[in-house]
């Protein structure tokens, strides 16, 4: 894992929680997105059944994302879709809500927190 790049999960009823800090970049995606599938694959063996519905991605402790790091979001985005669920990221910083906006991938999530939809 790089330094100062962090995720942590955690699983409530049908929903996967994930929080995401530091730079999603291309020198930090690749272990990123590996701890993604990990929680996810680890919380759907734990979820005595009841599977996940929606994923939940805190963004708001990210500092800098670049294309690798929007590439990340819209694949744990298919993700979900895979698992007729939806996905939401939660609290963007400025600089994210421009990426996701000029890139039009901002339909592709329910984006809330400040500004937020």
């Amino acid at each position: 894992m790089v330094s100062g790049t962090r995720i942590d999960g955690a699983r409530d009823g049908d929903r996967l929680l994930i929080t995401l800090c530091g730079s999603l970049d291309a020198m930090s995606v690749e272990a990123l997105q590996s701890q993604l599938y990990d929680l996810a694959r680890v919380h759907d063996l734990i979820g005595f059944g009841v599977p996940v519905r929606q994923i939940h991605i805190d963004v708001a402790g990210v500092d800098f994302c670049d294309a690798a790091g929007l590439r990340m979001l819209v694949a744990a985005r298919r993700v979900a879709e895979a698992r007729q669920a939806t996905c939401h990221l939660h609290g963007p910083q400025p600089h994210l809500r421009w990426l996701l906006r000029a890139t039009r991938a901002d339909g592709l999530f329910a984006i809330s927190g400040p500004e937020g939809r």
